[in-house]
């Protein structure tokens, strides 16, 4: 597990291009730092989602990577789709404590939160080495939404986002999210050993997918189908026209009838 007292290595920048791309600078050293290792930033200017999309990444969000080693949680590579789940959930259980029982919040497989069909944050995880993983949490806290520079308007104009402090009128104190988001991140990453079963019935009860006819897009092929649910192993699972697709990754479209 890890938690605060696990963790070696802290940083803190007022502005830096990405914490995910730092930790991957470390890693490259040939005496590397200490991990796990923590970056925080105030504010990215090159932030980025899966498939390197454009994520806006203004100050007063929530903005930190994660370094470690696979062994340290005792995982395999076949465990990070599974892994991807749990910390998804850490991320939705951290911005859910901070939200009003009227809030609507959803899990967008694998790893996006969603609030009342908007979203409002998103992970990032990248393998750098085989024995590596680099855990990106971008969370859209204190930064109004109105502060959108006009180079992300395009991007974001049929996409919509929302944030903490839209929905909640007040600040919050990120130190404390960041706090809230090791706890819970600890205890999701224990029960995939204890109980990897439960990660992904609560991922059903949360993900905005199921239920709904998909578009999928990876490697050059093309799935159809309607999600029915999640499996053991972390993958949406589709019912195409004559066959039933596990999906571990891909670019998801909704098709035109549930837009």
């Amino acid at each position: 597990m890890v938690d605060l007292l696990s963790i070696r290595t802290i940083e803190y920048y007022d502005c830096i291009s990405s914490t995910n791309d730092r930790l991957k600078e470390y890693l490259k050293q040939s005496v590397p730092i200490k991990l796990p290792c923590l970056v925080v930033a105030k504010q990215q200017t090159a932030g980025r989602g899966r498939g390197n999309k454009v994520w806006w990444s203004g100050e007063g969000a929530l903005l930190m990577s994660l370094g470690f080693e696979l062994s340290a949680f005792s995982l395999n590579r076949n465990d990070l789709p599974l892994f991807s789940l749990a910390v998804g959930l850490a991320v939705l259980k951290t911005v859910r404590n901070r939200l009003p029982e009227k809030n609507r919040i959803g899990l967008h497989w694998p790893n996006d939160v969603y609030v009342d069909g908007k979203k409002i944050g998103g992970i990032l995880m990248e393998s750098p080495t085989s024995q590596h993983l680099v855990l990106g949490v971008g969370i859209n806290v204190n930064n109004q939404l109105n502060e959108i520079p006009s180079e992300f308007h395009t991007e974001f104009k049929n996409k919509p986002i929302t944030s903490l402090i839209e929905i909640l009128n007040e600040t919050t104190d990120i130190s404390v999210l960041i706090l809230n988001f090791l706890t819970l991140f600890s205890g999701e990453i224990n029960r995939i050993i204890i109980e990897p079963l439960e990660i992904v019935r609560e991922a059903e009860r949360y993900c905005v997918q199921i239920g709904k006819e998909l578009t999928i897009r990876f490697n050059h092929r093309v799935i159809r189908g309607h999600c029915f649910g999640i499996g053991l192993d972390g993958s949406l699972r589709l019912k195409t026209s004559n066959s039933i697709e596990n999906v571990q990754t891909g670019i998801i479209e909704l098709t035109e009838e549930n837009e």
